[in-house]
């Protein structure tokens, strides 16, 4: 499990235990507006960081055999 897996795991488990609705949707109305300000700063540095990982997964993808590529053993 890698570390973004047990964070998401641990999240999980941690909100489901702690916060009730209203607290949850406080919670994501301020990360909203907080990834709303942080767009405004960066987006064209973060655009190009997008882009760059869309390109780095469409490579990925072109070189990964298919199910019916894997050779037999």
């Amino acid at each position: 499990m890698n570390p973004s897996t047990r964070f998401k795991a641990l999240i999980d488990r941690k909100l489901r235990e702690h916060w009730s609705p209203e607290q949850a949707l406080a919670i994501y109305d301020l990360l909203s507006e907080l990834g709303e300000i942080i767009w405004r700063y960066y987006e064209i540095e973060m655009s190009d960081l997008i882009a760059e990982r869309f390109k780095q997964n469409a490579a990925l993808q072109r070189h990964s055999p298919t199910f019916n590529e894997v050779p037999d053993f």
